[in-house]
């Protein structure tokens, strides 16, 4: 067995930082189709299953701040966000789970509701496109539930609502997905994904699978692409590390090199989260939201 390569310091850049002890009340973070970074807080507190009495949004491009707005009176749990278009969509948690529930809120940036959409039960994973697609990537209560959308693993949706695409990989003799634990929207034709339970890569282009690889990283949550190279985060044992890969032929991958982030001084960066969009990784730690690509993975491997 070949010996692993020893784990170097990779240098992320800051993005964005948030105001001292507010990252207690970040519920989620998120990449948008034009790489601005939005932030969903609490406003006021919460508990599991209990709403905050009003939500912060903000997005940030090229270190300014594009939006600052307030939403009132939302009586779900949000969890997760994106762009549509010039508005936002939210994620929410409605009452009790039911199947076929209303799960999508579209906003205006002033905060006010415009409209709800069913997108599936269970999603666990939330991107758009510049064009308006919304795709949509579900864990196992969603897959092995009552709902036929969520059972294909991973959907995608119009800007109105309407699915548009469900994932069959038996037309590329893959197993189903059971839990999808990573997705990647490169852009309008292109979708990544990798998920349980064989961990495979799966690049989609116009909707189509058209190749895989199997990743030798189990449990990641979150990856970067670029041509024949790919960043993913820690799988179950190494939470903290970052793996570059080369994507070969026949399904093969090679591990070329294992990093830790850190910040400009070299001090170890401790990631809460995850966010994969197109070649660059981004994540949430030591107060705001750092960022590093799969170039920078591959000049530092050198």
């Amino acid at each position: 067995m070949a010996k692993p390569p020893p784990t170097r310091s990779l240098p992320a850049r800051c993005l964005v930082e948030f105001e001292a002890g507010s990252d207690n009340a970040l519920i989620a973070f998120a990449v948008g189709p034009d790489r601005a970074v939005y932030a969903l807080h609490a406003l006021g507190a919460y508990a599991p299953g209990r709403p905050p009495p009003a939500y912060r949004v903000r997005a940030w491009l090229d270190g300014q701040c594009l939006l600052d707005t307030r939403i009132d009176d939302e009586p779900h749990m949000l969890y997760a966000l994106q762009p549509l278009g010039a508005d936002l969509l939210l994620l929410s948690v409605p009452p009790g789970k039911p199947v076929g529930a209303a799960n999508g809120k579209v906003y205006s940036r002033e905060g006010r509701r415009l409209r709800e959409l069913v997108l599936g039960h269970g999603i666990e994973h939330l991107q758009t496109t510049r064009k308006g697609a919304i795709w949509t990537a579900y864990f196992d209560e969603g897959v092995f539930g009552d709902d036929p959308v969520s059972a294909h693993g991973l959907a995608a949706w119009d800007a109105s609502g309407e699915s548009t695409y469900r994932f069959h990989p038996d037309l590329a003799g893959l197993d189903h997905i059971c839990d999808c634990y990573a997705l990647n929207v490169a852009d309008d034709r292109e979708t990544w994904a990798y998920y349980y339970t064989q961990f495979p890569l799966v690049l989609l282009r116009d909707r189509r699978i058209v190749r895989y690889w199997n990743v030798p990283i189990a449990g990641a949550h979150a990856f970067a692409v670029r041509r024949e190279h790919a960043l993913f985060t820690g799988g179950y044992e190494q939470r903290d590390t970052l793996t570059l890969l080369r994507l070969g032929e026949n399904a093969h991958c090679d591990v070329l090199a294992r990093f830790r982030p850190c910040d400009e001084d070299g001090e170890a960066l401790s990631a809460h989260r995850f966010h994969g969009r197109a070649d660059t990784l981004y994540f949430h730690a030591g107060g705001g939201i750092w960022a590093v690509g799969v170039d920078e993975a591959l000049a530092a491997s050198s």
